[in-house]
């Protein structure tokens, strides 16, 4: 069946044909609905012990279409914020490993701001090439940047941002590095915000279920999935929130900084890990 495009912003495609490579199970059709979630599950690259939990949060009634039970599952062991809601926090620092793309994400939370509603900073200014992009992006929002060198210079920017929503660029940082997790830490209680953690959506699920873990460990409470569209798995997506404890917020699916971020909700992701997998003749009610 060709690729068609979900009114989410997701493709859709049939499950099948992606089993076949990247070290993903066989995949096999059970005799029940929730057997057959669990197996679809394990084909995304959910970890074994998240497969079990997540089954057993799976609504008890048989009457419901499987992406209904699941959508109960995720609702009921995850936690969600509107990325509407998390604009209204009055300041996100996002933080993550070099390379997980928090420089965009910074402009992509940006972009859905009205440009007096929002400011933009650099705790980063030691990376050049990154602040150069970032104040790129900013001139063509048409909105605030500033520059914090150090906590005080965070502190004095979040009190002079006269109600508007503060969104910090962090220094890139390797889990485990105690003066990086130092100086995040530093810069969340200057900015009295929430870290959001930047989650390569392409990691394998062991290495996201490590970063998930490191990041609620020094204090993470939210997290936004970027290059979900290189990915088809969410293997990554799902280990890592539930080892860090992390609300998911949104998702970014595509790499131009003024659109692409789709707020997450337990219907969202469980189209997107169902999308393909259901064979309508087999599962329908009779």
């Amino acid at each position: 069946m060709p690729p068609r495009s979900g009114d989410d912003g997701f493709d859709i495609r049939r499950i099948r044909p992606l089993l076949g490579g990247g070290g993903a199970a066989p995949f096999t059709w059970p005799s029940d609905e929730l057997s057959f979630l669990a197996e679809v599950l394990r084909a995304q690259h959910v970890p074994p012990s998240l497969v079990e939990r997540l089954i057993a949060h799976a609504a008890p009634d048989r009457a419901l279409a499987p992406a209904e039970r699941l959508e109960h599952a995720l609702g009921a062991h995850y936690r969600f914020l509107s990325l509407d809601d998390a604009l209204r926090l009055p300041s996100l620092l996002i933080a993550g490993p070099p390379g997980a793309g928090k420089t965009a994400l910074v402009a992509k939370l940006a972009a859905r701001l009205d440009p007096r509603r929002a400011l933009a900073v650099s705790a980063d200014a030691a990376n050049v090439a990154g602040l150069a992009q970032l104040e790129e992006y900013v001139n063509v929002l048409g909105m605030a940047l500033a520059v914090a060198e150090d906590p005080a210079a965070l502190r004095a920017a979040v009190g002079g941002a006269e109600r508007r929503t503060v969104i910090v660029d962090t220094p890139a940082i390797v889990p485990n590095n105690a003066a990086g997790e130092d100086r995040l830490r530093a810069l969340k209680a200057a900015a009295g915000g929430e870290i959001v953690l930047a989650l390569p959506a392409d990691l394998d699920a062991a290495e996201a279920k490590a970063l998930g873990a490191w990041a609620g460990g020094i204090g993470a409470t939210l997290m936004i999935a970027t290059r979900l569209d290189l990915v088809r798995r969410v293997g990554a997506v799902l280990a890592a929130a539930d080892a860090g404890g992390l609300a998911h917020v949104a998702a970014s699916l595509s790499p131009h900084f003024a659109y692409g971020l789709k707020g997450l909700t337990p219907a969202l992701l469980a189209r997107r890990i169902l999308s393909g997998a259901l064979d309508t003749e087999r599962w329908q009610r009779r």
